[in-house]
């Protein structure tokens, strides 16, 4: 069966750019770069903590602060410090991972953050 299948949501894929403000200050912009790609976001239970889903993160990456995984179809070419949107939340990109399914399916690992004003 192919993740495709499962992906039900709409999410976009946005990288921050620099710019310098009218009185010489530093404003970030968000652009987006991909937008509504098919997913399926899956929160990750922390030890002893409640969730969807527990996985183990790979080792070098224990001290990350990851608390949703992102399933995709196809690889999105999001790199760490991008965020993802899905209409309602906003997702910082920690790594991606290729599932191995000829380039079928990629788990993107992030951290939700606080809601955006």
């Amino acid at each position: 069966m192919s993740l495709r299948l499962l992906c039900r949501r709409q999410i976009s894929l946005q990288r921050s750019t620099v710019s310098t403000g009218p009185n010489g200050e530093a404003l970030r912009q968000w652009r987006i770069l991909a937008a509504n790609i098919p997913a399926t976001i899956l929160a990750l239970r922390v030890q002893g903590g409640q969730g969807a889903l527990a996985m183990p993160a790979p080792p070098d990456r224990r001290s990350m602060s990851v608390t949703h995984v992102i399933m995709i179809g196809a690889a999105l070419g999001a790199d760490l410090g991008d965020r993802i949107f899905d209409g309602t939340d906003y997702y910082q990109v920690r790594f991606t991972i290729n599932l191995g399914d000829r380039d079928q399916g990629w788990a993107i690992y992030t951290q939700r953050l606080a809601p955006q004003d």
